[in-house]
């Protein structure tokens, strides 16, 4: 694994919620995790467009901070609140070895109430060494296109609001909220997204799709950020 959120504040917060004070407060905890990427080949995830069928994806990496949640049965709480859980920022590895992986950010004090949504700002860390991959960027992928390798990141630093209509009732414990991108849905969640038309247009054998390459991929670029954000759900475990 490259890259992993950053274990001294979850340990941190986690040795926080184990004191025998705190054992009757309500908490979340939050998790980030992928999904249905076995292999993390486009095969293997069910991308059904034929011209995806030899597309693979070996790393994906986000950098995120500032998460807020709404409690329905309190009128002063909304995600514009300044009252934010989790700081942040962390930077979560979610392919390892080609399999999608969960990460524990941490658990944190909530009034009781019932929850239906959370919010988060992708954002793209300067304060990280040059030389990582998320370094002043929030989205990172890299993998194959035809067997040619390929590099994807995007430093967008948008709210992503991620909720469930039914939502979960938090009342003393602790309760797992975790936000899930299923990868099987990054090439068509909004758009169709045919990435055999990325192209190398420097000829530097490798296919770079940012936001601003060199290789000709803005908008492919554009359209797979915009779908990825879109395939975020919210789960109760």
């Amino acid at each position: 694994m490259k890259h992993s959120v950053l274990f001294s504040i979850a340990i941190g917060l986690l040795v926080a919620s184990c004191s025998s004070d705190d054992m009757d407060e309500s908490r979340i905890r939050l998790k980030v995790g992928a999904t249905n990427a076995v292999g993390a080949s486009a095969k293997s995830v069910n991308l059904e467009q034929k011209n995806n069928a030899n597309v693979v994806f070996t790393d994906f990496r986000i950098s995120i901070r500032d998460v807020v949640f709404k409690n329905d049965d309190d009128p002063n709480s909304n995600l514009d609140t300044d009252e934010i859980q989790f700081r942040g920022p962390y930077q979560i590895d979610l392919l390892n070895g080609g399999d999608a992986i969960t990460q524990t950010i941490g658990d944190v004090v909530v009034p009781d109430g019932t929850y239906k949504e959370l919010r988060f700002k992708f954002h793209k860390d300067e304060d990280l060494p040059a030389t990582d991959d998320l370094f002043d960027r929030s989205i990172y992928i890299e993998g194959t296109i035809n067997d040619v390798p390929f590099v994807f990141w995007h430093d967008t630093s948008e709210n992503l609001d991620v909720g469930r209509s039914t939502g979960v009732q938090v009342a003393g414990g602790v309760i797992d909220f975790t936000v899930t991108f299923s990868m099987s849905q990054f090439l068509s969640s909004l758009k169709e997204i045919d990435l055999s038309l990325a192209v190398d247009g420097n000829e530097n054998g490798i296919i770079e799709i940012f936001p601003n390459d060199d290789d000709g991929n803005q908008l492919i670029a554009k359209d797979l950020k915009d779908n990825i954000k879109e395939t975020a759900d919210l789960i109760n475990q």
